[in-house]
Formats: C-alpha cells, sequence, structure tokens
C-alpha cells in the first residue's frame, strides 16, 4: 500500500487565504464595472428627458410653421399699442402644460414666442418698413424639472428657433420691395 504524506499533499490544493485573495481581486475589479453601469442608466435617463424636449420643441415649430404666415404676423401686430407702425415686441404665447408629456419624475412646460426678424420692431420711417416685417423668429423653450429623490429638483430648459419667411412674395426679401436711389 502506498503512504501518502503530508509533503505529498502540500501542493495539491488551493487554501482559503489563496480563495479570499482571489475574490477580493475579483470584487476590487468588478466594483467599477457594476457602478459604471448605475451612472450609464441615470446619463439615458437624463438624455431621454433632453430628447422629449426636443420633440416637444419641434411639434411646436411644426405647428406654428403650417399656419399661414399672415396668421402668425397678425399674432405679432395685434399685441403691439399700434398694430401698424408699433413698436413691436416679442410676443409670449400662453404656457403649456399637459400631463400626457409628463413621464416619471418628469414635467414638462412649454413657451412659445414671436418676433419679428432680425429687428423685433421695425423702423416704420424706413422705407423698407414691410420688408422688415417679412420674417418671424420662432423660439420655443421647453422647461422640465427632474425630480431628484433626497435632493433638490433639477429644473432644465431646453430652446429651439427658426425663421419664417413670408413666401407670398417670390424669392425671398430682397425681390419685394426696391431700394431707394438716393439722387443729388
Amino acid at each position: 500500500m502506498k503512504n501518502f504524506s503530508s509533503a505529498d499533499k502540500k501542493g495539491a490544493g488551493i487554501t482559503l487565504v489563496e480563495i479570499l485573495v482571489a475574490l477580493s481581486v475579483a470584487s476590487l475589479i468588478m466594483l467599477p464595472v457594476i457602478l459604471l453601469f448605475g451612472v450609464s442608466e441615470k446619463v439615458t435617463y437624463k438624455s431621454i428627458n433632453e430628447v422629449v424636449a426636443c420633440n416637444l420643441a419641434l411639434q411646436k415649430i411644426e405647428e406654428l410653421k403650417s399656419r399661414p404666415f399672415e396668421e402668425l404676423r397678425k399674432i405679432i401686430e395685434v399685441a403691439a399699442p399700434d398694430p401698424a407702425e408699433g413698436p413691436f415686441t416679442e410676443v409670449v404665447l400662453p404656457l403649456e402644460l399637459n400631463g400626457v408629456w409628463n413621464t416619471p419624475g418628469v414635467e414638462y412646460a412649454r413657451e412659445t414666442r414671436l418676433s419679428f426678424y432680425p429687428n423685433i420692431d421695425p423702423d416704420p420711417s424706413r422705407p423698407d418698413f414691410e420688408l422688415q416685417k417679412r420674417r418671424i423668429r420662432i423660439r420655443v423653450i421647453v422647461k422640465f424639472i427632474e425630480a431628484v429623490m433626497g435632493k433638490k429638483n433639477n429644473e432644465k430648459s431646453f430652446e429651439l428657433a427658426t425663421l419664417l419667411g413670408d413666401e407670398t412674395l417670390g424669392a425671398g426679401l430682397n425681390a419685394s420691395f426696391p431700394m431707394p436711389i438716393n439722387r443729388p
């Protein structure tokens, strides 16, 4: 019969100390990876909120662009003290709140502003006064509040703007009115 001595058993197995060292090294490597998943989930959640805000702004801009230019121009002119000559200002349309937009922990509100562009208040003494009222700037600001447990809520806003030109006058603003010629 074969006799097994303690010298033969020395290299045959793994000790408890070796297992504990291997587990601690593995946990030190895995801990940052596990924490990275939590951070990436928060970043994804926040970027989804910004995408929703962008879509709400784009939806409103497309809605306004589908209206006749004269309707938008009238909104700006009616808000002025003198609808014919101004002074004109940036018109703020009523704040829109809609529970359908909201997602768990996030509330959205949408504000729309209309103004003439590039001059919000065109000068009625200039010969190109009507020409200055042929472009409208549409600005949509979506404000949203992200509820964070145990912390102060994060208030953020997203702004999207575009220009809308009166297309009834031909190929752009320069084709609408002749420039005055100064003669001595």
